[in-house]
């Protein structure tokens, strides 16, 4: 009897189990949920995951692309296979504003530009390749503006790795003359070159190796001037740039607040005594130019700053003779017009003696030689 009581009760204890809502099941009691502090909404139990999973837009700000150039652009090769040497091959590109293409048969200064490492090894930097900056566009805008004539620019284009990725052999043994021809050839028919009027400007790398670049270049035929923007600055470049032939201008212009390690002192000292040894011809310069760019990217910005300071000094616009007189001098007195203004003097503020700049930031970073 008691085991059958027993089982009963066993029986009943199941079922009223069985009867019983699981836990968390609708119409169980459940731990209320804490309550969201006063002002903020409670947050979804997967609101984080839900964060995660949404795609974020992100706003894309289209460049505006350059004006179309005011001119044409002419490319041009060399092999080096003539002289054995096919690590000095280059691509050229010229540019002839719509001004200079006026009148074809009229000699016409060039500027050549000779560009600092290309270990991206991108096809005709600074004339139109890269994103540092377009010689041609600088000389376009002065030309444009009147402060200077129509000119010529040109430039070698090296994607040769031997040849532009290590600044103390950077274009090796450049051969200024023979450009120049290949430039002539390029632009015959469309513009003509004055020979007497040649300017070349080696930027960075371009003036870093003493065998080669603006090194060599300078030792050309006729070379009006040499400009050499912002490069390694070596003692033995000093001596190379002091000792140019008397009728050749040396603009050298540097800034200091990137690339800390040059021996800027060092150049100057070298430069100077030289320069005292074998002084250049009566009205031509020998100038240390030093800048403190205040716009972004200092070492590329002495490309435009440079041009554009000393190419109206050293190509100026001719005067135009103002008009004679009608209604009171009479018509058997009449002079003829003085000549234009020849006079480049350079401005009293680039003397060799100007101040080498303040030392740079700790935190600058080297630029792109």
């Amino acid at each position: 009897m008691k085991r059958l009581r027993g089982l009963l009760v066993a029986v009943v204890a199941l079922g009223l189990a069985l009867a019983a809502p699981p836990e968390g099941h609708a119409g169980s009691a459940k731990k209320p949920a804490k309550a969201a502090p006063q002002g903020k909404a409670a947050k979804p139990a997967n609101a984080s995951k839900q964060a995660k999973s949404k795609p974020k837009k992100v706003a894309s700000k289209k460049k505006t692309p350059p004006a179309p150039l005011d001119g044409t652009t002419y490319d041009f090769t060399y092999d080096g296979k003539d002289v054995g040497h096919t690590e000095r091959a280059w691509l050229g590109r010229s540019f002839v504003h719509k001004k200079a293409a006026a009148d074809p048969a009229k000699a016409l200064p060039l500027l050549v530009f000779v560009h600092g490492l290309n270990t991206e090894l991108i096809k005709y930097r600074w004339m139109g390749g890269g994103n540092e900056g377009d010689v041609r566009r600088i000389v376009a805008e002065l030309i444009e503006s009147g402060q200077i004539p129509p000119m010529i620019v040109a430039g070698p284009s090296s994607v040769v790795p031997q040849n532009i990725v290590v600044a103390p052999t950077s274009w090796m043994a450049f051969d200024l003359d023979h450009f120049v021809d290949k430039t002539a050839a390029a632009l015959k028919g469309v513009a003509t070159i004055d020979r007497t009027k040649i300017l070349v400007a080696g930027h960075s790398g371009g003036g870093c190796n003493i065998k080669g670049g603006i090194a060599t270049a300078i030792k050309a035929k006729n070379v009006h001037t040499v400009f050499s923007i912002d490069t390694c600055m070596g003692t033995d470049l000093a001596t190379a740039l002091a000792q140019a032939k008397k009728s050749t201008n040396v603009i050298v212009s540097w800034q200091a607040l990137t690339w800390q390690t040059r021996p800027l002192k060092d150049f100057r000292t070298v430069f100077e005594r030289e320069v005292k040894k074998a002084p250049a011809d009566t009205g031509i310069l020998r100038t240390l130019d030093s800048m403190t760019p205040n716009i972004p990217s200092p070492h590329d910005a002495m490309v435009g700053l440079t041009l554009k300071k000393w190419l109206p000094v050293l190509l100026p616009v001719p005067k135009t003779a103002a008009p004679a007189a009608t209604t009171t001098a009479p018509a058997s007195s009449s002079a003829p017009a003085s000549p234009p203004a020849t006079a480049t003097a350079a401005p009293a503020s680039t003397s060799t003696s100007a101040p080498v700049s303040s030392a740079p930031p700790a935190t600058a970073p080297a630029p792109r030689q």
